[in-house]
């Protein structure tokens, strides 16, 4: 019997730089030997609605077959996983305080969630990248997770360069020039194509 695919979170920044680019993003699994499943938590979208700063740089998200992609993989712990997420939340949020770090409470319940099943979470946020490592929470930058997709065929590599490039005009890449070029190569072994 096959092993359940393994659950892959994005926050809400990989999901808004990446499903413009590769869509449906999170239709399906991927994957030969493991396979992997991309969701979103169910809060992204009250974020989306409560932040105008979105709505207005990513209007796109509001396009039915977006909506139709989200709803489908929409994470939303319940039964003993809700009370689980809740106590991570509470002891994530206390870290937070006392390191002064500028985490949002959506970004926090992906975190928790993480750290509670055990699921990489997509960020490329350098405060959520220090929480993550604080806690052991496994954290995969917007790259990790493209160079996955590519190896195991969920996309091709002109789909890389098209988030890339995306990115770049949209003045939205995850990191600097100089740092995302050493990602790249480190996770794809030749010249970031920007």
């Amino acid at each position: 019997m096959k092993d359940p695919p393994r659950v892959i979170l994005l926050d809400s920044n990989a999901y808004f730089r990446l499903a413009r680019s590769i869509h449906p993003l999170l239709a399906g699994t991927f994957g030969s030997a493991a396979q992997y499943s991309l969701f979103v938590l169910k809060e992204l979208d009250e974020e989306y609605r409560s932040n105008v700063r979105l709505q207005t740089k990513f209007e796109w998200v509001r396009d039915p077959e977006h909506c139709a992609d989200r709803l489908r993989k929409r994470y939303h712990a319940r039964g003993k996983w809700s009370g689980l997420v809740s106590n991570a939340l509470t002891f994530l949020a206390g870290h937070v305080r006392c390191k002064k770090l500028n985490v949002s409470h959506e970004d926090l319940r992906a975190l928790a969630t993480g750290f509670v099943r055990g699921s990489p979470v997509v960020t490329d946020d350098r405060d959520m990248k220090e929480l993550a490592d604080a806690f052991q929470i496994e954290c995969w930058s917007v790259l990790k997770l493209l160079r996955l997709m590519q190896v195991e065929g969920r996309i091709g590599i002109e789909d890389v360069q098209q988030v890339l490039e995306y990115l770049d005009e949209e003045n939205d890449l995850p990191m600097g020039k100089d740092r995302l070029r050493r990602e790249y190569r480190q996770y794809f072994n030749a010249d970031c194509p920007i």
